[in-house]
């Protein structure tokens, strides 16, 4: 039996897994803020009625790992592989990002899973590859290679780059202090998109979820304007992605912020995305949101170990 587990920068969600499958009714959520480790949290998880004897153990989690040891990005937890299989007892604990995670969930995902944002022609071949993209909390990319059953994601850690010339120069355009933005993460995450709209709308106290809500609201035009905005700048981020990652399979949109803002102003994001370069890799590409909160776990459950 496995223990798998996707850690956020504000939630954790644990189950078992058996033969590559989530075990029904084994999933529970929890509040980060409400714990003080992840060991803290494993431990409410074992004591559960009729816990079964672990042998593997998996962690997903949103931030760096380097091999046995891994740190949350925007939370203050340590984590350990041998701390890990002391605690549960396991033989074997692996350590990964969330957005890999995600990677190996793909090629398992259903279409109720999935919301379709572009259409578009994958393109196949002897090794099929994708990406998927997750803006929350924070920011990482996950390149997905598959060839035929054996599926490969290796590990990124893409927020932390700095920021593409395609994006920095039209910040100030758009009246922002590029220096706010110097990397990925810094703009395209959470916080960043908030910090994105205050600069636009002059209003310092504004939320990315009271910008979401604002969005064609008559009063406030320059809400909507700086909503749009940033969608564009997402699609100038999504083409050179593209051309770094070259996922003629197809591109996955994963986290609040990613579905959030292309749940409101997806036009402007495709236009940009979709605007000619020297290159079009990403003509044909199809986009998809992955919509399951559940899916890292998916991804936990089939990697092999």
């Amino acid at each position: 039996m496995r223990l798998i587990a996707d850690i956020g920068g504000t939630n954790a969600r644990l189950a078992l897994s058996e033969a590559g499958q989530i075990v029904a009714g084994s999933t529970r959520s929890y509040t980060n803020a409400k714990w003080g480790s992840l060991y803290e949290v494993v431990d409410d998880f074992l004591s559960l009625p009729q816990m079964p004897a672990l042998t593997e153990v998996v962690i997903a989690l949103a931030g760096p790992v380097q091999g046995t040891r891994a740190e949350l990005t925007n939370y203050d937890w340590q984590i350990g592989a041998e701390a890990l299989s002391d605690l549960t007892g396991a033989g074997k604990v692996h350590l990964l990002n969330d957005l890999t995670a995600l990677g190996y969930a793909v090629p398992q995902l259903r279409t109720d899973q999935l919301t379709l944002l572009r259409e578009g022609q994958p393109k196949g071949g002897p090794v099929q590859q994708s990406l998927v993209v997750g803006i929350g909390t924070g920011f990482n990319v996950s390149p997905v290679l598959q060839h035929m059953n054996t599926v490969i994601c290796p590990a990124v850690e893409a927020g932390h780059i700095s920021m593409p010339h395609s994006v920095s120069t039209r910040l100030p355009r758009l009246g922002c202090d590029p220096q706010s933005f110097g990397t990925i993460e810094t703009l395209f995450s959470g916080r960043g998109f908030a910090a994105f709209c205050q600069q636009l709308t002059g209003q310092p106290d504004m939320t990315g979820p009271e910008a979401i809500g604002a969005y064609s609201d008559p009063a406030q035009p320059k809400v909507t304007k700086a909503v749009d905005a940033y969608a564009a700048l997402l699609g100038h981020l999504l083409q050179d992605l593209s051309l770094a990652y070259m996922p003629l399979g197809g591109l996955y949109l994963a986290g609040s912020v990613a579905r959030s803002v292309l749940s409101t102003a997806r036009q402007p994001c495709f236009d940009t995305f979709g605007a000619p370069r020297s290159i079009l890799v990403h003509k044909d590409t199809p986009v998809w949101a992955i919509a399951d909160d559940l899916a890292a776990l998916t991804g936990c459950a089939k990697i092999v170990l």
